[in-house]
């Protein structure tokens, strides 16, 4: 069993992908902000962080990413895009160590292929 995190602003995912994320035996913590996100990250030192890369409140994903990134190196990520997000920003978020990009809205059958894939190699 692994310990994933996931910060989106949307409740609606953080139940429907956390909830199925459990049912595959996985411990799921979630959070809709960036703030309470990293203090999640420190308290439950989580394998994967499943990361929205447009957060309403807070920092933005990049901003967390640069954060986890640093609190949490070998933290394996994955980040959520809602729309056509540009490749400068995809390119950065690369370069800060993210491991894939999905876009939002994505198939559970997909985003469970990453998160399996991600975690293999631990």
């Amino acid at each position: 069993m692994y310990k994933i995190l996931i910060i989106d602003d949307e409740e609606a995912l953080l139940d429907t992908v956390g909830g199925f994320l459990r049912t595959k035996g996985h411990n799921v913590f979630t959070s809709l902000n960036g703030n309470i996100g990293l203090e999640e990250l420190k308290n439950q030192n989580p394998h994967l962080l499943l990361l929205d890369l447009n957060l309403k409140e807070g920092p933005t994903g990049i901003q967390v990413l640069r954060v986890a990134k640093m609190l949490k190196p070998d933290l394996k990520v994955i980040i959520l895009t809602g729309f056509g997000e540009e490749e400068d920003a995809k390119s950065s978020c690369v370069s800060l160590g993210a491991d894939a990009f999905l876009s939002k809205p994505t198939s559970l059958k997909e985003l469970t292929e990453k998160v399996e894939k991600l975690l293999e190699g631990r």
